[in-house]
């Protein structure tokens, strides 16, 4: 349970005991079950009596405030990171500045319109909106689990990133994959088609981040595992709307 409590602490501002971990690697097996209670606030943002636009920024607003931002300020350092760095010192060097700049700015702002649209449409669906979320800190796991460490020296995901092994990733994907097989089984075959298509499209915006920032910076960080969330949960809520292309 305090490997639990670790991973509330860590994904949200709730302060779940107080005890550390010494290997917090073991708090991944929960990341899922965390982004399900981030699903849970989109469902009971949906069901208010509001519009659909409303209703899509509430979700937006939520999901900010009990993250801390901390997801979206991981995106906007590695936007600046990248787009003013030339070398992998300059980026990482970049990417702790507490300024924000103009490729930061950029970022959050398609970002954040490209959530707002695809939520407009989701949010009479409660049941696609709950699994978003819970994608997307799957592909938080996928990052700590497949790329190094960036930095040399401690920063705010080292200990979980150094510490993470390829099995660490198996029991936070079976939940997904037991949870997409469960959807596609009770909600019928375009349902499930629907939520295979947003985990696809999850992976697929995971990949790329991870991708960029192997190549540029040689692993992740812990913007760059913010901007794996924020960009997999973004792709998986225009995923479960192309079946209805």
């Amino acid at each position: 349970m305090r490997s639990l409590a670790f991973a509330i602490r860590t994904l949200t501002r709730l302060r779940v005991g107080s005890t550390p971990l010494e290997r917090e690697e073991r708090s991944l097996i929960w990341y899922p079950l965390v982004g399900a209670l981030y699903g849970a606030v989109f469902v009971l943002c949906s069901l208010l009596p509001l519009s659909a636009g409303l209703r899509s920024a509430l979700i937006i607003s939520c999901s900010a405030y009990l993250s801390r931002g901390f997801h979206l300020d991981g995106l906007a350092d590695f936007a600046d990171g990248l787009g003013g760095g030339w070398s992998s010192e300059r980026a990482l060097a970049i990417m702790r500045d507490s300024h924000t700049g103009a490729f930061a700015v950029i970022a959050l702002l398609a970002t954040l319109l490209v959530q707002y649209s695809a939520l407009q449409s989701l949010v009479e669906e409660p049941l696609l909106l709950l699994l978003a979320p819970i994608f997307a800190r799957l592909m938080i796991v996928l990052g700590a689990t497949l790329l190094p460490y960036a930095r040399t020296g401690e920063g705010s995901a080292a200990s979980l990133v150094r510490g993470t092994r390829a099995r660490h990733l198996l029991a936070p994907l079976a939940q997904v994959v037991a949870l997409i097989a469960l959807y596609a089984r009770l909600a019928g075959p375009a349902l499930g088609l629907r939520t295979a298509m947003g985990f696809l499209a999850s992976l697929l915006g995971a990949v790329v981040v991870m991708r960029m920032a192997h190549k540029r910076l040689g692993g992740v960080t812990g913007d760059v595992l913010g901007a794996i969330e924020v960009v997999g949960e973004s792709a998986a809520l225009v995923g479960l709307l192309i079946p209805l292309a």
